[in-house]
């Protein structure tokens, strides 16, 4: 067992810590239950960028050492193999990993990216069309950094993000998105049936 693995088991326990193995990268996958939710949350989780070293910007110097994630709630079955509407985050977590890795670029909060050209939703339920890269908001305890004997490996989640909330963000700025964002109760768990952030509350009928 890698010293990164031995942290995971020690920081969720041996029972949560499951090997996942995909096309592009090694996932470890973790189940766990919130404390204050009854709502089981599934964690795949990337196990290797990290020891890609990530040309930073010196904003972002000590988060040179990265592992993506999707948070996906209690209901989503990875074992259907078939259902695209439950295997479309395997395999934007490889497509993310590779192409950190063979483009030699970096990710960070706020990175952005969209499901083809022109955009597509990620399956028949899942409407958005864009990911955004975020630091973990509801998980924001169980995915602290995590630190070995040679680096700090930081984590960012995948969050899929409406194509309205993808042009705002772009046009007002990360900071200004991530408030309303919060504000609106986001946070890193996939959610089929989240709203737009800038829809109105306030229906005609």
């Amino acid at each position: 067992m890698d010293e990164f693995k031995e942290l995971l088991v020690k920081r969720f326990g041996a029972h949560r810590v499951h090997d996942y193995i995909s096309i592009h990268a090694d996932i470890e996958l973790i189940r766990l239950e919130l404390e204050l939710s009854s709502s089981p949350v599934t964690i795949i989780l990337t196990n290797g960028l990290r020891n890609y070293a990530m040309p930073v910007p010196e904003k972002f110097s000590e988060q040179e050492h990265i592992e993506l994630c999707f948070c996906l709630p209690g209901y989503w079955d990875l074992s259907a193999t078939e259902n695209d509407n439950m295997q479309w985050p395997l395999r934007w977590l490889d497509k993310l990993a590779k192409h950190l890795i063979d483009k030699g670029t970096w990710y960070g909060p706020g990175h952005t990216f969209a499901n083809g050209n022109p955009p597509q939703p990620f399956s028949q339920v899942m409407k958005p069309n864009h990911l955004i890269l975020l630091e973990p908001i509801k998980l924001e305890e169980h995915l602290s950094p995590l630190h070995t004997s040679e680096k700090t490996i930081h984590f960012l989640a995948i969050v899929p993000i409406y194509e309205q909330e993808f042009d705002i963000k772009m046009a007002k700025g990360f900071g200004k998105f991530l408030r309303k964002y919060r504000a609106r109760n986001g946070n890193e768990i996939v959610d089929d049936f989240r709203e737009n952030i800038y829809a109105s509350r306030f229906r005609v009928f």
